[in-house]
């Protein structure tokens, strides 16, 4: 892992939650980021054995005896009642002086894919905005993990439109792989860090001030994250010789996903930082300007942050920009539903789960897949719940929240560290 540089106790205000293995590897990129509010989340033993995080701060789920979800969400979704009043009450001990809640989500996996809404909604009882990094798989990838990256994300993206989630950081491995070149011995450990790092310094400079052009503080993120809709987000350099063009394919080709339509976001916000030699130079505000002034067409009205600040790191300026609120890309997710298809049919001959397990209309293409909420479960956020400063009722819910509003009876309280706890019960609603 290569050094990073942090700012400590800058990131004391998030809590990342990593749910199954991809999830998890995400989670750990925080942690080694200086994101020491990490949780990993999973029903495999050998995954969470893996991560490089304090074994307090791991819960393992053991509906199949800690051996794992085989890709499939529905064997967590299915076994929802005997672990979540655990799980709530694991998340809500870790959640003191929290500002946010970040999920991250390997979409095409089971326990990650299965947990996703799940946790959403356990962060939403809990009074926290929360937000999903939501990953792609690679082009490579079987069919049914395919299937499952296309059933989650329309259940997220249903609850994202609303504003239940937000942000929702939709990443392409895909682009990562080409631009990063990966080896096999290091293969995650580059992607995960760029996705990590972009996060992690609109976290950083929204706590610090600037005395130069404009600061992005808390509050500008808070509403830049809060929006609802799907989020892009990214990183650049610029040089000295830059020019208009450079500048806007840049901005246009350094998100972790391609082909949104930014015009259809309502935020964005930029943080430019450069050395303070540079940051005196004229040249350098010709650059912040056109940075500014090409981000506000493309935005077309709707809300503006902006940042300059000074970091001796940068070798003249690197710009962080994101947009939110907009519409989710089609490109990309058309090309998954051709690959899913081509291979539906034998598939759904061998898993006979699909029958009843998948909701995608491959007919409708990526509007009839997004557009209807047929299937997908809405997060329903409850009133007069106690917040993050008074977490004292061991017993916090005994009502559901969910799509089935029939009661939930709490299950046993657990130790902090569940891992080597054996099955728990099945409760009824």
């Amino acid at each position: 892992m290569p050094t990073i540089n942090v700012d400590e106790n800058l990131n004391d205000n998030i809590l990342i939650i990593g749910a199954g293995e991809a999830g998890g590897r995400l989670a750990e990129t925080f942690y080694y980021q200086g994101c020491k509010k990490v949780l990993a989340i999973n029903t495999a033993h050998s995954d969470l054995d893996g991560l490089n995080i304090e074994e307090s701060n791991k819960f393992l789920i053991p509906v199949t005896k800690g051996s794992g979800a085989g890709k499939d969400p529905n064997v967590v979704r299915n076994a929802v009642d005997s672990f979540y009043d655990d799980v709530l009450r694991f998340i809500r001990d870790k959640v003191k002086d929290v500002d946010s809640v970040i999920i991250c989500i390997g979409g095409g996996g089971g326990s990650g894919g299965g947990l996703g809404i799940v946790l959403a909604q356990i962060i939403s009882e809990l009074n926290l905005p929360v937000g999903i990094v939501y990953t792609l798989p690679l082009m490579n990838e079987s069919t049914l993990v395919f299937v499952n990256a296309l059933d989650n994300l329309k259940e997220i993206h249903q609850n994202a439109k609303d504003a239940s989630i937000s942000p929702l950081i939709i990443v392409d491995n895909n682009k990562l792989v080409k631009e990063f070149t990966p080896t096999a011995a290091n293969f995650w450990a580059p992607l995960n860090n760029a996705v990590v790092s972009v996060i992690r310094k609109f976290n950083e400079y929204s706590q610090k001030p600037s005395k130069f052009i404009s600061a992005l503080d808390r509050q500008d993120l808070k509403r830049l994250l809060s929006t609802g809709g799907v989020c892009a987000i990214g990183s650049f350099d610029i040089n000295e010789d830059f020019d208009d063009i450079k500048i806007m394919e840049e901005i246009e080709t350094r998100f972790f996903m391609d082909g949104f339509d930014l015009k259809t976001s309502s935020a964005c916000g930029v943080i430019v930082v450069g050395s303070e030699k540079a940051l005196q130079t004229n040249n350098s505000v010709k650059a912040i300007n056109l940075v500014f002034d090409k981000l506000n067409i493309l935005l077309d009205g709707g809300f503006f942050a902006r940042g300059v600040y000074a970091d001796e790191n940068v070798r003249y300026l690197k710009v962080y920009v994101l947009f939110n609120g907009l519409t989710l890309p089609t490109e990309h997710i058309n090309d998954m539903m051709k690959q899913v298809r081509a291979g539906y049919s034998k598939m759904k001959t061998q898993q006979n789960r699909l029958d009843d397990g998948v909701h995608v209309d491959f007919g409708n293409g990526v509007g009839g897949l997004f557009n209807s909420p047929t299937g997908a479960r809405k997060i329903q956020r409850k009133s007069g719940l106690p917040t993050s400063d008074t977490y004292t009722d061991e017993n916090p819910t005994s009502e559901t929240t969910g799509a089935d509003s029939n009661h939930r009876p709490s299950t046993p309280k657990v130790e902090q560290n569940p891992i080597r706890i054996p099955g728990m019960k099945r409760g009824g609603r």
